[in-house]
């Protein structure tokens, strides 16, 4: 399951967190995605239907999986901010029994639960750096009410996920050239990637070096979060796909054969404007928007079927609807 947290300044040093019963339980604003809905959708929702603000989800600073017993739960952290006075002088939450506090980073800190402290402390920090943390693998242990079991596992249909997650890792070389692979049930080429391991509570980031490993025959440095795609095409579920950074060892020989792994039948190394010949149009938007984003250092992208977001109204006229499976074989 998708769920967002956003980090609401309203000053250089002062946060906005909500406390929704009155009762001192203070909280970072957030929640579950909407069926569909993107997280970056999801954490303007939020704010304004929480506190009355029409903010954008300004930058992703951290993700965060906890596993719990019938499912997982990956949060994307944005920060949005700051506040100007004439916003701080308004805001309200809609629930009129709940209040909103704005106190400063060292007294709210100490009051947050410690998931959602390590949230807002590691995201505080990747805003300042301009990178996006990876808060790790929390697990949550189940707390029935009164001593009961819990629900069994499928039994309340909230509980099913609704988004399907998906990673991959965009490999180069020492000459700039990108690692694809090919798939030998099918034949068609992509990056190496494909979902997490659920069962084994495996992070889009493990997942994505997994998969790297089965494309190289080796194990390879994945790096940075370079971006996070979004994709619906109906009647298909929605799915999140997570773009990381790699590099091929020094050692790597290209014309060397390496046994391969897993579901690979055959890799190589192309430039990547060839990367057309081989792949599906979205890995290929994928491709270049995420080498663009590592050589120009802008942190991770916010895609849309590939398109960066902040470029997305301009080109939804021309938006290539072609389904993610259709690929060109070499």
């Amino acid at each position: 399951m998708i769920a967002v947290a956003v980090l609401v300044t309203a000053a250089p040093d002062l946060l906005l967190l909500t406390d929704p019963n009155s009762r001192g339980y203070i909280e970072l604003p957030g929640g579950l995605t909407l069926r569909h809905e993107t997280p970056e959708a999801a954490a303007e929702r939020i704010v304004r239907d929480r506190l009355g603000l029409t903010l954008p989800a300004r930058r992703l600073v951290g993700l965060d999986k906890v596993k719990r017993p019938n499912r997982s739960v990956i949060t994307h952290v944005f920060a949005t901010g700051p506040l100007t006075r004439r916003q701080i002088s308004t805001v309200n939450l809609r629930n009129t029994r709940g209040t909103i506090r704005i106190l400063s980073t060292a007294n709210a800190l100490p009051l947050l639960p410690p998931r959602s402290r390590a949230r807002a402390n590691t995201g505080l920090q990747s805003l300042t750096a301009g990178t996006v943390a990876h808060i790790g693998t929390g697990v949550t242990p189940p707390s029935p009410p009164n001593g009961r079991p819990s629900a069994r596992p499928g039994k309340n249909r909230s509980q099913r996920p609704t988004v399907l997650i998906t990673s991959s890792t965009v490999v180069t070389d020492q000459q700039g050239r990108l690692l694809i692979v090919r798939d030998s049930s099918n034949g068609t080429w992509s990056l190496p990637g494909g979902p997490p391991d659920a069962a084994a509570g495996e992070t889009p980031q493990r997942a994505a070096e997994r998969y790297a490993l089965q494309g190289l025959g080796q194990p390879a440095p994945v790096g940075q979060l370079l971006g996070i795609d979004w994709c619906h095409h109906p009647p298909h579920p929605a799915q999140a796909h997570y773009l990381y950074g790699g590099e091929s060892p020094d050692r790597l020989r290209v014309s060397s054969a390496l046994r391969p792994q897993s579901s690979v039948s055959e890799r190589k190394f192309i430039p990547p404007a060839a990367a057309s010949a081989f792949l599906s149009p979205q890995d290929t938007r994928r491709t270049h928007a995420c080498l663009t984003a590592r050589v120009a250092e802008t942190g991770a992208l916010e895609l849309h079927d590939g398109h960066p977001r902040s470029l997305l109204p301009a080109l939804l006229p021309a938006v290539d609807r072609s389904p993610s499976t259709h690929t060109k074989q070499a």
